[in-house]
């Protein structure tokens, strides 16, 4: 897949590369679908010199396990055998007599005994090899890591540059630049199918209808919504994001007052962190949520 956007972070990584200046350790960090992963793949296979289409012997990729249950998908915490598997590896001589390289992704997920024997290797780091973590949120990683890292934060793209991965001719091209939400990865999930654009429509129908709801149906909408909480919390992501375009003029189907807006922006964003960090009933969370509107 092509890389687009974040041409400067790409410019230093090859600078850094053609100086043989390289770090011994970077932090690739930014919000999901901005192709923090597929710069640190291309920059990892630049470094061992691997060309070949088969497995790259040179190349370590750690990774969380998904768990699927009840059809919720989630990331499990990348554990301590994890990072002991890498530090063997990385005892050994290289395949290409370059650079062995380790790219740890959603490193968010790294529990703390991982996190700690990462530490002890970017402490003490081996001859002719880099890490590269891949992470949204770098205040999840212990600062004594992200210290010994060179941080590159990855930002979105504006939209007259996403705007070049849709044809002109393309049916709701601007509607589908607003979704993209300037994520090139996003983009190209709609351009695959991936995302389809009616899923995003159906957010704003829904979102809008919730203003004309009585307190019952806005009872039992809470009810549905509380059964699948990373859809909810997704959801929620999606209200911010069509709540801000009214605070900011864009055009939607959302008629309310930029005051009410950023009101709700407000209490949405209290009630996300409350359902991600605590114990809260989701359903109560979502009841007091939905009868604020």
């Amino acid at each position: 897949m092509q890389i687009i956007g974040n041409k400067k972070i790409i410019d230093s990584l090859e600078r850094a590369f053609e100086k043989n200046s390289l770090a011994q350790s970077y932090l690739f960090c930014g919000p999901v679908a901005l192709g923090k992963f597929l710069v640190a793949l291309e920059f990892a296979q630049k470094l061992t010199g691997w060309q070949g289409e088969a497995v790259n012997p040179d190349l370590q990729i750690i990774e969380p396990e998904i768990e699927e249950k009840d059809g919720i998908i989630k990331e499990k915490e990348i554990k301590l055998d994890a990072i002991k598997r890498l530090q063997k590896e990385f005892s050994l001589t290289s395949y290409s007599s370059k650079y062995r390289v380790a790219i740890i992704r959603s490193a968010n997920n790294l529990n703390i005994s991982a996190q700690n024997a990462l530490l002890k290797i970017l402490e003490e780091p081996p001859e002719k090899a880099v890490i590269i973590l891949v992470a949204e949120d770098e205040k999840k990683i212990l600062p004594t890591i992200v210290s010994r890292c060179q941080v590159k934060r990855f930002g979105l793209l504006p939209e007259e540059d996403l705007g070049k991965m849709f044809d002109r001719m393309l049916p709701n091209r601007e509607e589908l630049i607003f979704w993209s939400l300037g994520r090139p990865g996003l983009a190209q999930n709609f351009l695959s199918g991936k995302i389809k654009l009616e899923e995003r429509r159906e957010v704003m129908r829904e979102l809008q209808s919730i203003f004309s709801m009585n307190g019952n149906e806005k009872l039992f909408l809470a009810e549905s919504l509380a059964k699948n909480t990373p859809a909810l919390l997704e959801k929620m992501n999606l209200w911010v994001i069509l709540l801000r375009s009214v605070i900011l003029g864009q055009r939607n189907s959302i008629v309310i007052v930029p005051e009410k807006a950023l009101e709700l922006i407000e209490k949405i964003e209290e009630s996300r962190k409350i359902a991600i960090n605590t114990n809260s009933n989701v359903r109560l969370v979502t009841e007091n949520l939905l009868l604020a509107f």
